[in-house]
This record gives C-alpha cells, sequence and structure tokens, in this order.
C-alpha cells in the first residue's frame, strides 16, 4: 500500500451510488457481492475483474494488462512505469543473484478514474473497511491483481486545482478592468508556475504509487523469496518503497535515493521520531488511518531496505531467502533473531545506518 497525503474525507451520497453500482455491476455478471472466489490469479484474475468492472477496458503491453476507466494519457503512463518497474525489478534481482520473476500470464493493474470508485472495490474484493480511505493503492495477494485510483482525483489536488482556476479566472476579470498589466502578468505568471508545481506533484504521485505496487506484485508472483507469505509488514513496504521514484525513465531502485523518502526519515532521524531498530524489527502491522505514522514507518523501513542493499548485501540477500520460512516444529523464527543471525547485531547496524543516512 501507499499512504495517502491528503486526509481521508466522510463518505458522502456520491460514494453511496458508486457502491450500488458495482454491486449490481457484480449481481448482473453473476457474480454477486459476498460470493467472489477465495481466490484467482492470471487470466482467472482478469476474467473476474472485467466481470465486476464492465465499464473498464483492458490495455495489454508485452507483461501487463491495464484495466482501466481512466482517461488515455493516464493509461499510457501506467503502462510505461509497469514495464520499466519490471526491467529496474530484474535489474535489482540480478545484482542480488536472486530468481527473475517470470509470471505465465500477464499482470493485472486495475486503474480506477474515480476515487470513490476505487474506495468501493477495495471494501467490496477486499474488505479493507476504513484503510481504503487511507490509501492511494493496494497489491491483492488474494486476486493477484495491483489496484489504485489516479492522484488527479486526490482531495486535495482537486481542490489546489479548483484554487488555481479560480485565482486565473480572478486574473482576466482584473485584466478586462484595466488594472495594472505589470501586476497582471505578475500575478498570471505566479499561477502558472503553481500549476507546473501541481502538474508535478501529480505526476511524482503516479509514479510513485504505480511502482510501490507494482513491486508487491512482483515479489508475490515470483519464487525468489519462499517465506515472502510470512514476512513482517515492514519488510514488504520497506522493499516496495525502496524502488520509489517520480523520474522513472532513469535507473532507480534500493541503490539510488528518492528524495522524498531519504529526507523525510532523514528529519526523522535528527528530530528523534524515528523507531529504534529492534523494535522496528518486530513491527507487524501500520496505522494506514494515522498518516503521519504510516509516513515515517514506510520513511524508514525504505532507507533500511536501501542501506541493507548497499553496505550488507549479500547478508540481506541470504535474510530475505529464509526470512518467514517456518522450522522443522512448523514455528516462524523471530525476524529479530534471524537479522542478528544473519546480518549482524541490530545496535551495530543502527548505529552505521544512521551515521550514513545523516551524512548523505
Amino acid at each position: 500500500m501507499v499512504t495517502r497525503l491528503d486526509a481521508g474525507r466522510p463518505r458522502s451520497d456520491t460514494d453511496d451510488m458508486h457502491l450500488c453500482a458495482i454491486l449490481l455491476t457484480a449481481s448482473a455478471a453473476g457474480q454477486p457481492a459476498g460470493e467472489l472466489p477465495p481466490s484467482a490469479s492470471g487470466e482467472h484474475s482478469l476474467k473476474l475483474a472485467r466481470q465486476l468492472l464492465p465499464m473498464a477496458r483492458p490495455h495489454r503491453t508485452s507483461r501487463y494488462v491495464v484495466l482501466s476507466d481512466s482517461q488515455r494519457p493516464q493509461i499510457r503512463g501506467a503502462e510505461r512505469i509497469l514495464e520499466e518497474t519490471r526491467r529496474q525489478y530484474d535489474r535489482w534481482s540480478r545484482a542480488m543473484r536472486s530468481p527473475i520473476a517470470r509470471p505465465d500470464d500477464r499482470l493485472l493493474c486495475i486503474l480506477f478514474h474515480d476515487r470513490a470508485d476505487f474506495i468501493t472495490f477495495a471494501r467490496h474484493t477486499e474488505g479493507l473497511g476504513e484503510t481504503a480511505e487511507h490509501v492511494s493503492g493496494y497489491f491483492s495477494s488474494r486476486f493477484d491483481w495491483v489496484v489504485y485510483f489516479d492522484p488527479g482525483g486526490s482531495d486535495d489536488i482537486e481542490q489546489a486545482a479548483r484554487s488555481l482556476e479560480e485565482a486565473a479566472a480572478d486574473i482576466e476579470s482584473a485584466r478586462d478592468r484595466g488594472a495594472d498589466p505589470d501586476r497582471v502578468e505578475e500575478a498570471a505568471a505566479s499561477v502558472d508556475a503553481l500549476r507546473a508545481e501541481l502538474d508535478a506533484e501529480e505526476h511524482a504521485r503516479r509514479t510513485a504509487v504505480t511502482i510501490h505496487e507494482a513491486v508487491h506484485q512482483l515479489i508475490h508472483v515470483g519464487t525468489a523469496f519462499p517465506g515472502r507469505a510470512n514476512w513482517p509488514t515492514w519488510l514488504h513496504e520497506g522493499l516496495a518503497v525502496a524502488f520509489e521514484t517520480d523520474a522513472y525513465r532513469k535507473p532507480f531502485g534500493p541503490d539510488r535515493d528518492y528524495a522524498r523518502r531519504a529526507n523525510g526519515f532523514r528529519d526523522a532521524l535528527r528530530e528523534g521520531r524515528h523507531m529504534p531498530l529492534p523494535a522496528f524489527l518486530e513491527l507487524e502491522t501500520i496505522d494506514h488511518a494515522g498518516t503521519s505514522h504510516a509516513g515515517l514507518i514506510y520513511d524508514q523501513a525504505g532507507s533500511l531496505v536501501s542501506w541493507l542493499y548497499r553496505r550488507k548485501r549479500s547478508e540481506f540477500g541470504a535474510f530475505l531467502e529464509q526470512a518467514g520460512i517456518p522450522d522443522a516444529q512448523g514455528n516462524v523464527p523471530s525476524v529479530s533473531t534471524l537479522f542478528t543471525e544473519v546480518i549482524g547485531s541490530p545496535a551495530d547496524i543502527e548505529r552505521r545506518w544512521h551515521a550514513d543516512v545523516l551524512r548523505r
């Protein structure tokens, strides 16, 4: 999942209408609400998704299917980001000397144009409840699909866009009334600059969420890490965060910092808001409703994974291969114990990791 940067909002009548639409759609397709299959993958996942979302159209690339009701430019962007994520993940797998994920079928990505539709779908198919209000996307290990909404539908971006349109209208009105031309042009330039910043923010969110959820999917469908179903949440999220970027046309992954995440953890470290590593290793859940908590955990997890990849690559690879695998008695060993045995003392790792972060 990716934490939302804007606050959640209460349900509205519009949301209820979207809910009714999907429930009716599911029933009409012979797939009544509440009677979804226990799991599905490959073509079966695509068939199920198309039954649930008949208004969405499939768009195929060499290794993905993007099922979406969004606009064509956003779909094309998703296709390019997904394919590049696959290439960068393969590059990382080769560096880790791990098997490269080679699923038999194209991987499925569901992209919603509208946030309300995303929330309803998440609740209906995954039972996410309130969590759906606070995330931008998720990967379903039940159905092997990635689901997210276009960030242009985020509350804060929509509000900012409306404010800019209102400001532009006010400027044109002032121009018509004969206001000082220099001041009018200055105000217009300021609005244009803010609009460019908003476009950049929207692009950054769109890129990061697509990459993040695609990495979850690749880890799940691959065979490199047999214990992945039992990994702690921080490890899953740390790997996905470590690949995030807003510049997907350049190489990206755990060997390269993404400034938004790197700076976020560096600031938390300087201010003492981080979680000590021994407690962090045992972290099992993330409070997505508490956006500050979730954002910090994601930043810290991504930083730790990146540091381990750069400084302890072979040990980190062994840790990933062994984490979550039950012992002879069927018990999953403690993450902290395995971390200490394979990578090193948490206290020593924390000291070296933090020192490197503060130096960068």
